[in-house]
Protein backbone atom coordinates (compact mmCIF):
# COMPACT_ATOMS: atom_id res chain seq x y z
CA UNK A 1 0.00 0.00 0.00
CA UNK A 2 1.40 3.30 -0.70
CA UNK A 3 1.58 6.24 1.81
CA UNK A 4 -0.84 8.45 0.09
CA UNK A 5 -3.33 5.06 0.10
CA UNK A 6 -2.84 5.07 3.48
CA UNK A 7 -3.53 8.53 4.21
CA UNK A 8 -6.64 8.36 1.92
CA UNK A 9 -8.02 5.41 4.29
CA UNK A 10 -7.45 7.46 7.51
CA UNK A 11 -10.67 9.15 6.58
CA UNK A 12 -12.69 5.72 6.30
CA UNK A 13 -11.72 4.69 9.95
CA UNK A 14 -13.47 5.05 13.02
CA UNK A 15 -11.45 3.30 15.65
CA UNK A 16 -8.78 4.45 18.10
CA UNK A 17 -6.34 5.59 15.03
CA UNK A 18 -8.85 8.03 13.69
CA UNK A 19 -9.40 9.56 17.34
CA UNK A 20 -6.03 10.35 17.48
CA UNK A 21 -5.84 12.42 14.25
CA UNK A 22 -3.54 12.50 11.68
CA UNK A 23 0.36 13.42 12.40
CA UNK A 24 3.12 13.46 10.52
CA UNK A 25 3.97 9.59 10.46
CA UNK A 26 1.05 9.59 7.77
CA UNK A 27 2.87 12.16 5.66
CA UNK A 28 7.00 11.25 5.96
CA UNK A 29 7.22 8.25 3.95
CA UNK A 30 5.36 10.20 1.00
CA UNK A 31 7.19 11.20 -2.01
CA UNK A 32 7.09 14.55 -2.88
CA UNK A 33 4.28 14.03 -5.48
CA UNK A 34 1.81 12.60 -2.83
CA UNK A 35 2.43 14.80 -0.64
CA UNK A 36 1.34 17.46 -2.89
CA UNK A 37 -1.76 15.14 -3.33
CA UNK A 38 -2.15 14.60 0.22
CA UNK A 39 -2.46 18.90 0.37
CA UNK A 40 -4.90 19.36 -2.47
CA UNK A 41 -7.02 16.54 -0.99
CA UNK A 42 -7.15 18.33 2.33
CA UNK A 43 -7.35 22.12 0.56
CA UNK A 44 -10.61 20.12 -0.92
CA UNK A 45 -11.72 18.86 2.41
CA UNK A 46 -11.23 22.38 4.40
CA UNK A 47 -12.37 25.50 1.08
CA UNK A 48 -16.10 24.58 2.31
CA UNK A 49 -15.21 25.16 6.01
CA UNK A 50 -13.04 22.52 6.75
CA UNK A 51 -12.10 21.03 10.73
CA UNK A 52 -9.77 20.89 12.91
CA UNK A 53 -8.27 17.67 11.73
CA UNK A 54 -8.61 19.10 8.25
CA UNK A 55 -6.40 22.59 8.76
CA UNK A 56 -4.11 20.69 10.68
CA UNK A 57 -3.49 18.29 8.05
CA UNK A 58 -2.52 21.00 5.40
CA UNK A 59 0.29 22.38 8.01
CA UNK A 60 1.55 18.67 8.24
CA UNK A 61 1.89 18.24 4.54
CA UNK A 62 2.94 21.62 3.75
CA UNK A 63 2.92 24.32 6.04
CA UNK A 64 4.63 26.63 3.74
CA UNK A 65 2.34 26.15 0.89
CA UNK A 66 -0.60 25.96 4.18
CA UNK A 67 0.38 29.65 5.44
CA UNK A 68 -0.96 31.74 2.75
CA UNK A 69 -3.88 29.60 1.86
CA UNK A 70 -5.21 29.33 5.12
CA UNK A 71 -4.76 32.79 5.85
CA UNK A 72 -6.97 33.90 3.24
CA UNK A 73 -9.53 31.40 4.04
CA UNK A 74 -9.60 32.33 7.68
CA UNK A 75 -9.99 36.06 6.23
CA UNK A 76 -12.72 35.29 4.04
CA UNK A 77 -14.62 34.11 6.67
CA UNK A 78 -15.60 30.55 5.48
CA UNK A 79 -13.75 28.15 8.14
CA UNK A 80 -16.44 26.31 10.58
CA UNK A 81 -15.70 27.53 14.50
CA UNK A 82 -13.17 24.43 14.96
CA UNK A 83 -11.63 24.95 11.54
CA UNK A 84 -10.81 28.74 12.34
CA UNK A 85 -9.36 27.81 15.99
CA UNK A 86 -6.44 25.66 14.46
CA UNK A 87 -6.21 28.37 11.22
CA UNK A 88 -5.64 30.88 14.10
CA UNK A 89 -3.06 28.52 16.20
CA UNK A 90 -1.07 27.31 13.12
CA UNK A 91 -0.42 30.50 11.39
CA UNK A 92 0.58 32.23 15.12
CA UNK A 93 2.51 29.37 15.35
CA UNK A 94 4.95 31.03 12.41
CA UNK A 95 3.57 34.15 11.89
CA UNK A 96 2.22 36.00 15.59
CA UNK A 97 -0.09 38.43 14.52
CA UNK A 98 -2.06 40.13 17.26
CA UNK A 99 -5.09 40.39 14.99
CA UNK A 100 -5.38 36.59 14.99
CA UNK A 101 -6.18 36.93 18.98
CA UNK A 102 -9.79 38.08 17.69
CA UNK A 103 -10.30 34.77 16.30
CA UNK A 104 -9.62 32.89 19.99
CA UNK A 105 -11.50 36.07 22.01
CA UNK A 106 -14.82 35.41 19.99
CA UNK A 107 -14.80 31.63 20.23
CA UNK A 108 -14.04 31.96 24.01
CA UNK A 109 -17.85 33.27 23.70
CA UNK A 110 -18.84 29.75 21.91
CA UNK A 111 -22.21 28.46 23.18
CA UNK A 112 -20.16 25.35 22.24
CA UNK A 113 -17.89 24.39 25.42
CA UNK A 114 -15.64 22.31 23.42
CA UNK A 115 -14.67 25.35 21.57
CA UNK A 116 -14.67 27.86 24.45
CA UNK A 117 -12.18 25.66 26.24
CA UNK A 118 -10.01 24.59 23.19
CA UNK A 119 -10.06 28.81 22.72
CA UNK A 120 -8.66 29.64 26.11
CA UNK A 121 -6.18 26.53 26.14
CA UNK A 122 -4.46 27.61 22.70
CA UNK A 123 -4.69 31.87 22.77
CA UNK A 124 -1.29 32.96 23.22
CA UNK A 125 -0.48 34.49 26.49
CA UNK A 126 2.59 36.32 24.90
CA UNK A 127 -0.28 38.93 23.68
CA UNK A 128 -1.67 39.74 27.08
CA UNK A 129 -3.38 42.98 25.86
CA UNK A 130 -6.60 44.01 27.85
CA UNK A 131 -9.08 42.52 26.25
CA UNK A 132 -7.52 38.88 26.14
CA UNK A 133 -7.25 39.68 30.14
CA UNK A 134 -11.05 40.82 30.39
CA UNK A 135 -12.00 37.67 27.88
CA UNK A 136 -10.55 35.66 30.43
CA UNK A 137 -11.85 37.07 33.68
CA UNK A 138 -15.29 37.15 31.68
CA UNK A 139 -14.83 33.45 31.07
CA UNK A 140 -13.59 32.81 35.42
CA UNK A 141 -16.91 34.92 36.35
CA UNK A 142 -19.29 33.08 34.25
CA UNK A 143 -18.27 29.29 32.96
CA UNK A 144 -19.53 26.75 34.73
CA UNK A 145 -18.39 24.06 32.88
CA UNK A 146 -15.21 22.34 34.60
CA UNK A 147 -12.87 22.45 31.91
CA UNK A 148 -13.29 25.79 30.21
CA UNK A 149 -12.67 27.16 33.41
CA UNK A 150 -9.91 25.22 34.40
CA UNK A 151 -8.33 26.33 30.81
CA UNK A 152 -9.00 30.24 31.04
CA UNK A 153 -7.88 30.01 34.52
CA UNK A 154 -4.71 28.49 33.63
CA UNK A 155 -4.28 30.88 30.91
CA UNK A 156 -5.27 34.04 33.01
CA UNK A 157 -1.98 33.41 35.26
CA UNK A 158 -0.12 32.63 32.53
CA UNK A 159 -0.27 35.61 30.97
CA UNK A 160 0.68 36.92 34.34
CA UNK A 161 3.58 34.87 33.89
CA UNK A 162 2.57 32.90 36.59
CA UNK A 163 3.06 28.86 36.69
CA UNK A 164 3.43 26.18 39.52
CA UNK A 165 6.81 26.37 39.82
CA UNK A 166 6.95 30.24 39.52
CA UNK A 167 5.86 31.08 43.03
CA UNK A 168 5.87 29.64 46.47
CA UNK A 169 3.51 26.63 46.76
CA UNK A 170 0.53 28.87 49.04
CA UNK A 171 1.34 31.71 46.93
CA UNK A 172 0.34 29.79 43.84
CA UNK A 173 -2.52 28.02 45.29
CA UNK A 174 -4.17 30.65 46.96
CA UNK A 175 -3.88 32.85 43.57
CA UNK A 176 -5.61 29.62 41.62
CA UNK A 177 -8.18 28.48 44.85
CA UNK A 178 -8.97 32.18 44.38
CA UNK A 179 -10.06 32.46 40.83
CA UNK A 180 -11.94 28.87 41.50
CA UNK A 181 -14.15 30.44 43.98
CA UNK A 182 -17.38 29.88 43.84
CA UNK A 183 -17.68 33.63 45.15
CA UNK A 184 -17.37 36.58 42.80
CA UNK A 185 -15.97 38.63 45.34
CA UNK A 186 -13.21 36.54 45.79
CA UNK A 187 -12.83 35.89 42.28
CA UNK A 188 -12.65 39.97 41.98
CA UNK A 189 -10.46 40.35 44.67
CA UNK A 190 -8.02 38.17 42.98
CA UNK A 191 -7.82 39.76 39.87
CA UNK A 192 -6.98 43.08 41.92
CA UNK A 193 -3.93 40.79 43.83
CA UNK A 194 -2.65 39.94 40.55
CA UNK A 195 -2.79 43.35 38.62
CA UNK A 196 -1.17 44.85 42.03
CA UNK A 197 1.70 41.99 42.62
CA UNK A 198 2.21 41.58 38.99
CA UNK A 199 2.16 44.21 37.50
CA UNK A 200 -0.17 44.22 34.66
CA UNK A 201 -2.67 47.22 34.25
CA UNK A 202 -6.54 46.66 35.27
Amino acid sequence: MSAYQNFLDFFTMYNRERLDGLNETYFAPMTAEERGKAFDHLLEMTRPGGSDESVKGLFLADAERAVPVVRELLEQGVLNDDAALAAAWELYRRQPDPALIEVFLRLMSSTDRTLRSRAAFYVPADESNEALLEALRGMIRTETETLPLVNATNKLLECYGITEDSLPEAQYLRLYRGLRSDDLKTKEATFKDLDRLFGLDA
